[in-house]
């Protein structure tokens, strides 16, 4: 009986030692995360834009500072078919699909399975302009017919 008892007293020291221990890990967690607080603020930094032609700190489209080939949509005026003229969010698709070559796909036969014009003819001859609601999934159908002919 006696061993019964000093094995209940050891094993609630161990258990009293673990929950002590327990205890000083969440209240080093607790104090350094007190004593991290939030960082001191920072200076603000200025920003100074090269050739910001309005002097608002931002460089918009059609000022110096604009790269069209790096900012934006990547396609440049010039570079804008008239097929593609306001074609807005699919303006990038439109002028890739402009600079298209006619072409044919084969069936499994060996047969011609479709035949299409250059890009900016197929563009010109829809029945819908850049700006319709229906411009930009015909012209994604295009694109989908030449990528799946042209991997």
């Amino acid at each position: 009986m006696f061993r019964r008892i000093l094995d209940r007293v050891y094993a609630a020291a161990i258990l009293a030692g673990l929950l002590a221990l327990v205890a000083l890990v969440l209240a080093a967690s607790v104090g350094a995360a007190r004593s991290a607080g939030s960082p001191p603020p920072r200076p603000a930094a200025t920003v100074t834009v090269v050739n910001d032609a309005n002097g608002d700190g931002r460089c918009e489209e059609d000022e110096p500072c604009w790269d069209c080939r790096a900012m934006g949509n990547g396609v440049c005026g010039a570079d804008v078919p008239p097929e593609c003229a306001g074609a807005g969010d699919v303006l990038a698709l439109c002028v890739r699909v402009a600079s298209r070559p006619p072409f044919q796909w084969f069936g499994p036969d060996g047969q011609i399975e479709g035949d299409l014009p250059d890009g900016r003819t197929l563009l010109r001859d829809l029945w819908v302009g850049p700006g319709d609601p229906e411009f930009a999934g015909l012209v994604a159908a295009y694109d989908a017919d030449w990528r799946r002919t042209h991997p």
